[in-house]
């Protein structure tokens, strides 16, 4: 398994006059990995919209 790089942002903010310290990490990919991941996502959002359309056809087909 590959190591990943995070990018590391950090903020302060106030909340019910508490101050808190907010950490956000982002994961920093190589092209391949993003490549990757993106084809993954597209490959499982088709799959959703697959899955609707075909019970859309099937209830329309219906009425």
């Amino acid at each position: 398994m590959e190591h990943i790089r995070y990018k590391k942002e950090t903020e302060v903010v106030t909340f019910q006059g508490k101050e808190i310290t907010l950490e956000n990490l982002s994961p920093v990919f190589t092209l391949e990995q993003e490549a990757a991941k993106r084809r993954e996502l597209e490959q499982q959002l088709y799959e959703v919209f697959r899955k609707y359309a075909d019970k859309r056809q099937s209830e329309e087909a219906g009425a």
